[in-house]
């Protein structure tokens, strides 16, 4: 019986030195599968702190992630506006830090949380106190400082700041079909969508605002100055309305062989047909949609016929890549080519401003994003050039000898804009 006894208590004490060790292990194992399923989050740049003077500003910061992310300040202050708060996959956000009226420094701190996780991640704001010299200082409205705003020939989509100690108007009296402000009015200091048209006309063109302060007219008029240009070819493809301008709601998008005779006429083709002979070009509410799954879709210009002799030409369009209603992503390869003469700057670009269907549900405002709009010139054109878009390559499927990491390289697109290289 001793014996027996001995033994069992030597082997419990073998178990209980296991188990003991198994404790410390598993802390550890856990935190490994947690490391391993972190979403990914950054700051493009790794930017830590944003100084700011008393007079304030705002700035644009970019998200890089695949998660969902919200923005945390660890308090809410008047002062500061943030905008958005939230999104989903890569973004942008915009800090707007209003005038300090006060003669103390002040500041706070933002915190970032993705798919529920608080992140190592922050963002220190520190703005100057004002200058006691200055005393109240004197009161003003004006959009970021700026005496002028001057637009490029192919328009602007921007986010800016109406600078103000007061209530504030803006009127706009003259190119109003052309300009737009949104919000036109507010209080201290409040970012502002700006919105300028492409100048299809090679004349330069202004708008005329005037601002009210509190209710009274300030002397002066701000001028936004837009240079022309000399247009060899627009398309902005309003002519088609199919389908939905929704991204994943494919139903009622028509393929380019099922276009009508005058849409066909508007002089948009193919060069290559996919693998089964039909082009993989969709017509949505206003743009094409590149591609299908297995096979990417390619669309070409008509001939740029207003070329006169050989120029030298500039590209501008608006691409967005495809991304499922549930998250998925497709592939973001897009590809330029020419048919005759002229040398490209660029022959593929990657589509990679996806869209936020939470921010922006009825896929409109991405459009008007700046990262929408890519440009590439031809060296050498004529009036038999014709430029060609492809969605990744014609076979996606494997064994074709396409390299993606999905079967999927849907593309949209949108105003083309070609004008003579300056």
């Amino acid at each position: 019986m001793k014996t027996n006894y001995y033994t069992n208590i030597k082997k419990a004490s073998t178990m209980l030195l296991g188990l003991i060790c198994l404790s410390f292990l598993v802390p550890f194992s856990s935190c490994k599968k947690d490391d391993e399923r972190a979403v990914p989050f950054a700051l493009k740049d790794n930017p830590s702190d944003l100084s700011v003077s008393s007079q304030g500003a705002s700035q644009t910061f970019d998200v890089q992630t695949t998660g969902t992310w919200k923005i945390e300040p660890l308090r809410n202050e008047r002062w500061l506006k943030i905008e958005p708060t939230e999104g989903q996959g890569d973004g942008t956000f915009t800090v707007t830090v209003d005038r300090n009226m006060s003669l103390e420094p002040r500041q706070s701190v933002l915190t970032f949380v993705v798919d529920g996780k608080v992140q190592n991640n922050i963002l220190k704001i520190e703005q100057a106190a004002r200058s006691p010299e200055n005393g109240n200082g004197e009161s003003y409205v004006n959009l970021d400082g700026l005496a002028s705003l001057e637009v490029p020939e192919d328009g602007l989509h921007g986010r800016y700041a109406i600078r103000s100690t007061g209530e504030w108007r803006v009127e706009i009296i003259e190119g109003s079909d052309w300009f737009s402000m949104e919000p036109m009015q507010g209080r201290y200091d409040t970012g502002v969508n700006v919105s300028v048209d492409v100048n299809l006309s090679p004349d330069p063109r202004t708008a005329r605002l005037v601002y009210y302060l509190n209710g009274e007219q300030v002397p002066g008029i701000f001028e936004v100055n837009q240079e022309g240009v000399e247009v060899i070819l627009y398309e902005d493809f309003n002519w088609l309305n199919y389908g939905s301008a929704i991204f994943y709601t494919t139903t009622g998008e028509t393929r380019m062989d099922s276009w009508t005779a005058g849409e066909k006429a508007m002089g948009w083709s193919y060069y290559q047909p996919d693998p089964t002979g039909v082009p993989s070009v969709y017509a949505r509410p206003g743009f094409l949609k590149l591609g299908r799954t297995n096979y990417g879709g390619e669309v070409l210009s008509p001939k740029l016929s207003a070329v006169e002799g050989t120029q030298n030409l500039r590209v501008s369009f608006k691409a967005v890549p495809y991304q499922t209603a549930a998250g998925a992503r497709d592939v973001t390869i897009l590809k330029i080519g020419i048919i005759g003469p002229g040398t490209l700057s660029q022959d593929q670009f990657d589509i990679n401003n996806w869209p936020n269907y939470t921010t922006d549900p009825n896929c409109t405002e991405i459009w008007k994003a700046p990262e929408t709009t890519r440009t590439f010139t031809i060296t050498g054109a004529t009036a038999e050039t014709q430029i060609w878009f492809l969605g990744g390559a014609y076979d996606l499927r494997e064994g074709s000898g396409w390299t993606g990491a999905r079967n999927v390289n849907r593309i949209f697109l949108d105003d083309i804009l070609v004008t003579v290289l300056k």
